[in-house]
C-alpha cells in the first residue's frame, strides 16, 4: 500500500523565500496594480501548491517609504506582512528580521524603482551571502525622471543592486533590452526573462467567453501613458461603436471633458469604481462582454491587462512591441500591434482586429498555456532553488 502523502513537503524538500514589495488591498494594503497583482498572485500560487513548488513563502515585507494598516493586513492576510517601524534603522531592521525568519532565498520587486534598490542594499551590508532575485517591472522610475541629475542617481541605484543580485528577472525582452541598450546598465550573469502571470481569477475554470460580445474596452490607469485620449479621438471615426473605459487617474475630467466635446457621450461609458472585493470581477466582466481590449500606450513593460484580455478570449489591439512578443510566445494571432498610437493609427488597428473572426476559447486556452499562475510560478520556483 502507498503511503498517504503529507500535507506539505518535509523541510528538506522545501526553499524558504521572503519577497519584497506591496500587497493589495485585500491583504491589507494600498496598492492594486501591475507589481502587486504580481507580488500576490505568485505567493498564493507557492502557498497554496506546496508539493508542486517546494517554495515555502515565509512572509512580505512592504519597503519604505510604502505603508499598510498592521492590524487589517494581519486579519486579512494569509501570511506574514512585515513592515519597517517609521524611524526605524533600514539596516538593523533588516538584520533583525532576517535573523529571525531565515529565509534561503529573497525575492525583491521593482529593483529600478528607489525603494527596491535600497532594499538590496541595505540587505547586501547585513546578509551579503543570502541569495537575492530582482524582478524589474519596468524602467519608468528612472526614464520618466525629466531632471539628469535625479534619473542618474536612480540609474546608479538600479546598477548597485543589480551588482549585488544572484540573478535578475524581466517581464519582456523588451524590458531587459531598454536595461542594457538605451539605459547602459549591467546585468548579472544570471538574467532571465519569465513573463508575468494571469490573476487566478481569471484562470479559473467557470470562466465563461463564448457570450454576447459588442464595442471595445480600454482597462488601465488614466494617464498620458496609457494614451486613452487617442482612444476616444479614434472612435469618433469610428460611428456606432461603443466604448467602456475602467479605470481611475490624473487625466479622469479630461477624459470627461473630451468625450463631451467629440459627441460620444452616447457611446462612452465610464465604468463606475468599485471596492477591492469587485475589482477583479468587475474587469472580468468587461473584458469578457467587449469585442476587443485596446490599449494604445505610448509606452508598456509588459502589459499585463493584454494577456488577461486573451484569457478572457478578448483579442487586442494594442502597444506594438509587447503585444508582438506575447503573440510570438503564445504562437497564434492576438490582434493588431500599434506602434504610433496615433488616432488614426488606433481607428486602424481596432477596424483590422473587428475584421478577423476569433476563436474564444483558443485565445483562452493559448494564454493559460503560457501565462497561467501555476506555469509561471514554475519557472520561478526552478530559478530560486537554483540560486540557493
Amino acid at each position: 500500500m502507498r503511503a498517504p502523502r503529507l500535507p506539505a513537503p518535509p523541510a528538506a524538500l522545501k526553499t524558504s523565500l521572503l519577497t519584497v514589495g506591496p500587497v493589495p488591498p485585500e491583504w491589507g494594503g494600498k496598492l492594486r496594480g501591475g507589481v502587486t497583482r504580481f507580488n500576490v498572485t505568485l505567493l498564493e500560487e507557492f502557498r497554496t501548491r506546496p508539493w508542486r513548488h517546494r517554495i515555502e513563502p515565509v512572509g512580505v515585507l512592504i519597503p519604505p517609504p510604502q505603508r499598510i494598516h498592521r492590524r487589517i493586513a494581519e486579519r486579512l492576510a494569509p501570511m506574514p506582512v512585515f513592515m519597517q517601524p517609521e524611524g526605524g534603522r533600514p539596516r538593523r531592521f533588516t538584520r533583525l528580521l532576517l535573523e529571525e525568519q531565515r529565509p534561503d532565498a529573497v525575492l525583491v520587486n521593482n529593483i529600478a524603482a528607489f525603494n527596491g534598490a535600497r532594499y538590496v542594499r541595505a540587505q547586501h551590508a547585513v546578509a551579503p551571502e543570502l541569495p537575492t532575485i530582482g524582478v524589474v517591472h519596468e524602467w519608468r522610475a528612472i526614464r520618466a525622471k525629466e531632471d539628469e541629475e535625479q534619473a542618474g542617481r536612480y540609474r546608479a541605484a538600479a546598477q548597485e543592486a543589480l551588482d549585488h543580485l544572484a540573478a535578475v528577472v524581466f517581464p519582456s525582452r523588451h524590458t531587459r533590452d531598454v536595461g542594457t541598450e538605451q539605459l547602459g546598465l549591467r546585468y548579472p550573469e544570471r538574467a532571465l526573462v519569465i513573463n508575468n502571470p494571469v490573476q487566478p481569477a481569471f484562470a479559473d475554470p467557470e470562466l465563461a467567453v463564448d457570450g454576447d460580445r459588442s464595442g471595445i474596452a480600454f482597462v488601465g490607469s488614466f494617464n498620458d501613458r496609457k494614451n486613452p485620449q487617442s482612444l476616444l479621438r479614434a472612435l469618433a471615426g469610428l460611428p456606432g461603436l461603443e466604448l467602456t473605459l475602467q479605470g481611475r487617474g490624473p487625466i479622469e475630467d479630461e477624459l470627461h471633458t473630451l468625450t463631451a466635446e467629440l459627441g460620444l457621450g452616447d457611446r462612452v461609458e465610464f465604468a463606475p469604481f468599485v471596492g477591492h472585493r469587485r475589482h477583479v470581477r468587475s474587469v472580468i466582466e468587461v473584458m469578457t462582454s467587449a469585442e476587443l481590449l485596446c490599449l494604445p500606450s505610448r509606452s508598456e513593460a509588459f502589459a499585463l491587462v493584454i494577456i488577461e484580455a486573451l484569457a478572457a478570449g478578448t483579442p487586442v489591439a494594442g502597444y506594438g512591441p509587447t503585444l508582438i512578443e506575447i503573440r510570438d510566445r503564445i504562437g497564434i494571432d492576438i490582434g493588431e500591434p500599434i506602434f504610433d498610437p496615433t488616432p488614426e493609427n488606433v481607428a486602424t488597428a481596432i477596424e483590422a482586429v473587428r475584421s478577423r473572426t476569433w476563436n474564444r476559447a483558443r485565445l483562452r486556452r493559448a494564454a493559460l498555456d503560457a501565462f497561467g499562475p501555476d506555469v509561471v510560478a514554475r519557472h520561478y520556483a526552478r530559478l530560486i532553488r537554483s540560486v540557493v
